[in-house]
């Protein structure tokens, strides 16, 4: 089940969003002009970038968590930045070139997390999780929301055509897509939401490991320390029917020149390996793509490397760290290995090629993406996924709607 709670978001004035928000010019107007005098850096850099700045040092953070704090009160007294009056449950949907994805977005009770009720398929890792906690703890800020996946259901799936039919909406977007919000005000609709979610069977965590810890972590520390407790955490729920998940390809950036007699060798063991006059981006499971020296290959597993294996070691990801990667180049940690380049969704290739042509030693392995199911087949199964397993989809834009504590 999931615990969820309407909130008072902070959300950008829609006649500065393309520059607070969006990067480039909107393709939809809600202000009906768009020339502004000056610009605004986006609130990614004026809320979050200054408390990664290095070195790290206590004086350094303090400055930087003063200037957020003051960016953010400028920006709510210049109107740059709406602080909503009273609180909601928002639908959202994003929609794409060729699709839409739509869900509900709300703030999720930390306990569902304590108590096991968010099955999760990452590990996270523990600078990043004192960073977060750091971060959150002296802004008290969220710019983007956990994702969470949950089993389609009637009665959600009722109340957001409702609300989509009757409620009016807010769009902002650019060339890459549009974003749509529908606040739910009304309360008994909002206690339908709530009902509704309270017997949802399980939640899937499909992004936001770090947040999610460091949130739990904090909510902690500040009970044991008598302080007020922030317990709740900003949530984009998707029902897995409208969750995608794009493929998430591996650049290997070898120290010295691989020879391709004994890398071949090394491959066939646990590989049937056929050449390619096109660029291989697998479409189903077992099967990956190799790019060496110029020439693309297909690698289908053999079935030792997967058969009688856990749900993830049964992937892909998994097969090619623990028969490649890691004995064929001693990559042990993906997460840290600098040779070791990841690029996902829809401009991996891209990334690639770029990549290939700056290093002309570089390997590249496709891999096929997974499926929702396979996703859930390993949380479920208590297991985690090889770093970088997964690009999931929809990409929030940071500060679309901002929870402050």
């Amino acid at each position: 089940m999931a615990h969820i709670q309407p909130f008072k978001p902070i959300r950008p004035n829609p006649f500065y969003a393309d520059q607070l928000v969006f990067t480039t010019p909107q393709a939809e107007s809600v202000s009906g002009d768009n020339t502004k005098a000056g610009t605004l850096a986006p609130l990614k850099t004026l809320l979050e970038t200054g408390a990664r700045l290095r070195p790290e040092t206590p004086e350094g953070q303090a400055r930087a968590f003063n200037d957020i704090k003051e960016t953010l009160k400028s920006l709510l007294e210049k109107d740059q930045l709406w602080l909503e009056e009273t609180p909601g449950i928002y639908v959202y949907e994003v929609v794409h070139k060729t699709y839409r994805q739509t869900g509900i977005w709300a703030l999720t009770s930390l306990d569902d997390y304590r108590k096991g009720a968010i099955r999760i398929h990452e590990l996270t890792f523990a600078d990043s999780i004192r960073r977060l906690t750091n971060y959150r703890r002296n802004t008290g800020l969220e710019g983007s929301p956990v994702l969470l996946a949950y089993p389609p259901d009637i009665t959600i799936n009722r109340i957001i055509a409702e609300t989509r039919a009757n409620n009016q909406k807010i769009t902002l977007g650019n060339q890459h897509g549009l974003h749509r919000l529908w606040k739910i005000e009304d309360v008994k609709i909002q206690q339908h939401l709530v009902d509704a979610f309270m017997h949802v069977p399980t939640v899937y965590l499909a992004d936001g490991h770090h947040r999610l810890e460091s949130a739990a972590i904090l909510a902690e520390e500040q009970r044991a320390e008598g302080l007020p407790v922030y317990d709740w955490i900003s949530s984009l729920y998707m029902a897995t029917d409208q969750l995608r998940i794009e493929e998430y390809n591996r650049v290997v950036i070898p120290s010295s020149t691989i020879e391709k007699t004994e890398f071949f060798k090394q491959l066939t063991g646990h590989f049937d390996i056929q050449p390619s006059k096109q660029v291989v981006q697998p479409k189903s499971i077992h099967c990956i793509g190799l790019y060496f020296a110029g020439k693309w290959y297909s690698l289908t597993a053999k079935p030792h490397t997967y058969v009688n294996k856990g749900a993830a070691a049964v992937l892909d990801a998994g097969i090619l760290q623990e028969t490649i990667l890691s004995p064929v180049f001693g990559i042990e940690d993906p997460k840290t290995d600098l040779r070791l380049k990841c690029a996902g969704g829809e401009k991996a290739m891209k990334e690639i090629e770029l990549l290939i042509s700056l290093n002309p030693d570089a390997i590249a392995f496709t891999i096929c993406p997974l499926t929702v199911e396979q996703l859930m087949a390993v949380a479920d199964a208590v297991e985690i996924l090889q770093p970088k397993s997964t690009w999931i989809v929809p990409k929030i834009p940071y500060a679309l709607l901002l929870n402050h504590h």
